[in-house]
């Protein structure tokens, strides 16, 4: 079982009121302006600007296989 099926696993059997505790402090994850969230909220024209940067790497042939990208991810960060 991996990560993300053990934490579904988890979600499944807890009750209720337990989830909903669950679900408020991630939707803060994603929405909080606070130094310490790793999820920095970014505007629309970032993410336009960081697509073109993307597209224009991956035009110029410094794209990597996706493969190989998430292996890099897992052994930089101790899944692997």
């Amino acid at each position: 079982m991996n990560t993300i099926e053990a934490t579904m696993s988890m979600l499944e059997f807890m009750p209720e009121d337990a989830q909903l505790m669950v679900f408020n402090y991630t939707k803060t994850l994603f929405t909080s302006f606070c130094p310490s969230n790793p999820f920095t909220p970014v505007t629309i024209d970032q993410i336009i600007s960081d697509l073109n940067e993307s597209h224009n790497q991956i035009a110029a042939g410094e794209g990597m296989p996706m493969k190989e990208a998430l292996l890099d991810l897992g052994k930089k960060h101790g899944f692997i």
